[in-house]
């Protein structure tokens, strides 16, 4: 008898395992309760954390590595992916790296900068790329990218090193400075959500997750209406409501100014790994992240995978770091939802979980 594989796509469970890590986990415990069922490695992040590491066997592509600041201006290594294509160089970005947590806290929230991940642009560009894949998600900041408009040119009359709050002051903007090679640049995000923004969906959304204090966020959306209003004006386009703007603090809106096209991350990343073909030949799939709740739904990966299962007609589990009650309108999608076993590492919880589940009956 030939057993139908087992497909295992998770996302980053953020801060203790990333896509890859988690996936790997999840085949442990498939091992466990199902010796010799085969099992397919596709781990789904969605342009946040792991995007790089998951992207970077899929594509073939080489690792690099920079060094800039980080979301506190402090100096830092990162890597970021090089291929060659036909058309030129392709660079894969991914933002977690750069400005994400644990390196990007430490400083106030108000004083984060995605400074760093404009550098890492121009250095991807100074490398012969003409083509970017920049991966949004899981970053400490919400500035709306002005750092990194900054990092690549765009000077604001009057201030050395601005921020979000600076555009408040009136300064001229001036973007004779900004990098030639960008017009010449296919830019592609992928963002991690599909919030616009502004407004209560916005880019405020998350920041309260980022450590932003109930006074950082009454002064955080009238500084991004402020930072829409005048950049719009300046380079003559109003990209506010793009689905994805308001990915890691506003970063989706500055890469919009640029020209560059957003596209929700866990779906090309799907595409980029053979994701829709796994499943096909699957039995069931596996899923989840660190937190399911309400903002799954936003272009979160466990998302999409209860879709495309729902499409096959294949049964779905989620398994979770913890389950929220605004996951209550996502969680009938699925045959199963779990949340881990406590009092282990988060390894051996998710491998463990998995192999209970798969034991309480056959799949």
């Amino acid at each position: 008898m030939v057993l139908s594989p087992i497909v295992v796509a998770p996302n980053a469970f953020k801060g203790t395992l990333s896509p890859l890590d988690a996936a790997q986990a999840m085949a442990i415990g498939v091992g466990m309760a199902c010796p010799g069922r085969p099992v397919l490695l596709r781990p789904l992040p969605d342009g946040g954390d792991g995007t790089l590491d998951v992207l970077l066997p899929a594509l073939k592509a080489e690792r690099r590595y920079c060094r800039v600041i980080d979301a506190c201006g402090r100096d830092r290594l990162v890597s970021f992916g090089l291929l060659e294509r036909r058309r030129g160089r392709v660079a894969i970005i991914e933002s977690a790296t750069v400005i994400g947590p644990p390196q990007g806290v430490g400083c106030p929230f108000a004083e984060r900068t995605t400074e760093g991940l404009g550098q890492l642009m121009t250095y991807a560009l100074d490398c012969g790329a003409r083509t970017l894949y920049i991966g949004l998600g899981g970053s400490a900041t919400s500035d709306a990218g002005v750092g990194l408009l900054s990092a690549l040119g765009l000077r604001f009359k009057g201030v050395a090193r601005p921020s979000l709050a600076t555009l408040a002051d009136g300064g001229a903007i001036d973007s004779s400075g900004l990098d030639p090679r960008l017009p010449l640049t296919k830019i592609i995000v992928l963002t991690d959500v599909t919030n616009t923004l502004l407004g209560p969906l916005g880019a405020t959304m998350f920041a309260a997750q980022k450590g932003a204090s109930a006074q950082d966020l009454m002064a955080l959306e009238a500084h991004l209406v402020t930072a829409a209003d005048r950049l719009e004006a300046h380079f003559g386009c109003r990209v506010r409501q793009r689905l994805g703007s308001g990915a890691a603090g506003g970063l989706g809106f500055a890469l919009a100014l640029l020209g560059a096209s957003l596209v929700r991350g866990a779906p090309l990343v799907a595409r980029l790994t053979g994701l829709y073909g796994a499943m096909v030949v699957s039995g069931l799939v596996l899923t989840g992240e660190g937190a399911c709740d309400g903002q799954t739904a936003y272009g979160k990966g466990p998302a999409l995978v209860a879709a495309l299962a729902h499409r096959l007609g294949k049964p779905a589990i989620a398994v979770c770091g913890r389950i929220e009650p605004s996951f209550a309108a996502l969680a009938p999608l699925f045959s199963q939802c779990a949340s881990l076993v406590t009092g282990r590492s988060a390894a051996e919880a998710l491998s463990l979980t998995v192999a209970r589940i798969l034991a309480m009956r056959e799949w």
